[in-house]
């Protein structure tokens, strides 16, 4: 963290936080677990617009926290979604349980 003359400055926006500064509440980790449950009924259930909206969300949750991972597993199930073709299913698949991790290490 910075410091200067004695006091200790905010951490700088532009770098990436650290686990111990992240101080992911329970709402955060809650809603994440939530959503994830949400994408992959979607996907189960092929409801991609449902899908995208869940992703969209859960996407500016983590950019919030900073949570890189999350946020590019989130930009990688946009991307398949947003092709402008038929949705690959199997690479949707592969695309959410990406997510999937990334939820688990909350």
């Amino acid at each position: 963290m910075n410091k200067s003359k004695g006091r200790q400055l905010p951490p700088d926006p532009l770098l990436p936080l650290d686990e111990s500064e992240l101080g992911l509440d329970d709402l955060f980790v809650a809603s994440a677990r939530q959503d994830l449950a949400s994408i992959e009924q979607a996907l189960a259930s092929g409801d991609y617009c449902a899908m995208q909206q869940t992703v969209h969300r859960l996407k500016g949750a983590a950019m919030i926290f900073r949570m890189t991972a999350m946020v590019d597993a989130t930009l990688h199930i946009e991307a398949v979604l947003n092709t402008g073709l038929a949705v690959d299913h199997a690479q949707l698949a592969a695309a959410c349980l990406a997510l999937r991790r990334q939820v688990e290490l909350l």
